[in-house]
């Protein structure tokens, strides 16, 4: 969700292969690359709900690379991000929600898995 009229920057970085962010109605698309962090900033300013999706071939789930992307009011925006941190929801991403397990020259488990056996 985006708060319309506003500035928005959208950080973007991949951890596997080059993938594309790509909003279709905004008629714009940033590339991502491994190792490198790219950002795009724009201010939404139509009200309503968008799709997007990775523009990049980017291997056996690109289909599935599908996003939605709803702009809002600010008011409506501001009881969103209120009703996120009313339910813990705050902050970036760490590196704790990683479930890519698979790095170039690993054998594809993560250090858990290996200890099982």
């Amino acid at each position: 969700m985006l708060p319309v009229d506003k500035k928005v920057t959208i950080n973007l970085q991949s951890r596997d292969v080059i993938h594309s962010f790509w909003i279709i109605d905004f008629l714009y698309k940033k590339d991502m690359f491994i190792g490198r962090d790219n950002s795009w900033s724009f201010i939404p300013t139509r009200e309503g709900e968008y799709q997007g999706k990775c523009a990049e071939l980017c291997g056996e789930y690109h289909s599935m690379m599908l996003f939605n992307v709803k702009v809002v009011s600010q008011d409506e925006y501001a009881a969103y991000l209120e009703s996120l941190k009313e339910q813990g929801n705050t902050g970036d991403i760490t590196d704790a929600y990683d479930r890519l397990s698979n790095y170039p020259g690993t054998t594809g488990k993560n250090e858990s898995e290996e200890g099982e056996k």
